[in-house]
């Protein structure tokens, strides 16, 4: 097993990292902690307090960090669909919803836009996710770790691969689809020597860098979240091993600047955070009542979030018997179901929404089965998120609404009534346009795009 050794300073890199795209915003400024909405928030619950409808906003102006700002941790791995920063920003430094050492929870955490925006705002986190590519990113992005131990280990990793033997991809998909064999084959000395690696943070630092690299390393199409091969590739060409290598380290030398920004914005992270795999089960953090809950639940069958992680998941091993499919299981909004499972309806747990869903019976009962087992599976995460916060604790919720079979499924109305039905009340609603395309849906003729996200604060008991 490797020990640690001295390093000299910086990195021995081929090359460095492209130059941030610029924005509005100094880099000073972009990674500033210090914020304070407290006052903005007061202005916008007057304003529905007296009109009783929802207040349209504009997050990208109210919290000035363009989209895509390279700010702390936020971009230390690609991944679809995911929050706006400026949203879990703004409400995290609302003295209206919590303060400093307050547990903030994230129930749908994905990879830790919440729980980093809470983490940098001063406040204590804890979070779930079905995904375990998410939960490992997650992790990496909330540690405070010492930059020097990870250049320490990225080194010896870099000298160890030349020697490793080639760990093999597990079979979660057909690694040849996607990889020639001489790519494969560094990658796999790579992902070896980093597994040598003594468990710790710095190990888990190389893997999520690593992870960051297989798509791009691979034949997928990367304006794709879920991997679709390139057309027209010769599947014998591909990156060869010093070309893999040096892609690896400019992931690293990148992510290693990031984690010095992060170390710079915060003085310390609790290191008891819970990051459980069950939005349904907060067991663990029983006696540990969450102040505030902000949270960007998964839509209806809307993203594939196993199948868009399955090439980082082979390499990584994450699979439970090398099966995609056991992961999906646990996925609240999945879509893989047999016909045994649906030869039955299931009863809505929100009444309002039994006539879309007789609609969508008609069309294709498989749809109708995936979207009432969506709706179920939510009520009994919110159920259990509901309980784990302290009487009195806000919860935000962020979601918009999407199409199913052609039929309008109206999920912001759907969850927020399961929210008011499990106690909570309601103290403001806002709508922001999202000009993204990172939450389209397309699936075939009957998909939609979700242009719009409800942004609903209430508050327990």
């Amino acid at each position: 097993m490797p020990t640690r050794t001295n390093m000299p300073n910086g990195l021995a890199m081929q090359e460095r990292s492209k130059p941030e795209r610029r924005t509005n915003l100094t880099a000073s400024n972009r990674n500033n902690a210090s914020w304070d909405f407290s006052e903005s928030l007061d202005v916008l619950t007057r304003r529905y307090a007296a009109s009783g409808e929802p207040v349209t906003v504009n997050f990208r102006d109210m919290v000035p960090i363009a989209p895509g700002s390279d700010r702390a941790t936020h971009l230390i791995h690609p991944y679809p669909a995911k929050l706006l920063p400026n949203i879990p920003l703004y409400f995290a430094n609302c003295k209206q919803l919590s303060h400093a050492g307050d547990l903030v929870l994230d129930p749908f955490c994905g990879t830790g836009t919440v729980l980093l925006e809470a983490i940098l705002a001063g406040r204590r986190t804890a979070g779930s996710d079905a995904n375990p590519l998410a939960r490992l990113i997650t992790k990496v992005k909330l540690c405070r770790m010492d930059a020097a131990d990870v250049e320490s280990a990225f080194e010896w990793t870099m000298s160890a691969a030349r020697t490793s033997r080639p760990l093999d991809f597990s079979p979660v998909v057909k690694v040849d689809h996607w990889y020639s064999r001489k790519t494969a084959r560094e990658l796999g000395k790579i992902i070896s020597a980093i597994n040598q690696l003594p468990e710790g943070p710095s190990r888990e630092f190389l893997r999520v860098s690593f992870s960051s690299c297989v798509k791009r390393a691979s034949h997928a199409d990367p304006r794709l979240s879920v991997p679709v091969r390139k057309k027209g590739v010769d599947v014998n060409e591909g990156l060869g091993a010093s070309e893999v290598r040096a892609m690896f380290a400019r992931v690293v030398t990148t992510n290693i600047d990031r984690l010095a920004r992060f170390n710079s914005m915060v003085s310390a992270v609790n290191s008891d955070s819970y990051i459980g795999q069950d939005a349904r089960d907060f067991r663990p953090i029983a006696e540990e009542k969450a102040e505030l809950v902000i949270t960007s639940p998964p839509y209806n069958s809307a993203q594939k979030y196993i199948r868009s992680s399955s090439l980082s998941i082979g390499w990584l091993g994450l699979a439970p018997n090398n099966k995609l499919r056991t992961l999906e299981r646990l996925s609240i909004g999945r879509e893989h179901f047999d016909r045994a499972d649906y030869s039955l309806p299931i009863d809505s747990v929100v009444p309002e929404a039994e006539e879309v869903l007789n609609r969508v019976r008609q069309k294709s009962p498989l749809r109708a089965h995936i979207a009432a087992t969506y709706l179920q599976e939510m009520q009994s995460a919110l159920s259990a998120t509901v309980a784990a916060m302290k009487p009195g604790g806000h919860f935000v919720l962020v979601i918009g609404n999407n199409t199913i079979a052609g039929e309008p499924f109206h999920t912001e109305r759907y969850i927020s009534t399961m929210l008011r039905n499990a106690g909570l009340t309601s103290r403001l609603e806002l709508i922001d346009d999202i000009r993204s395309r990172g939450l389209m849906t397309k699936r075939n003729k009957t998909a939609g795009l979700i242009t719009q996200e409800h942004i609903h604060v209430l508050q327990k008991g």
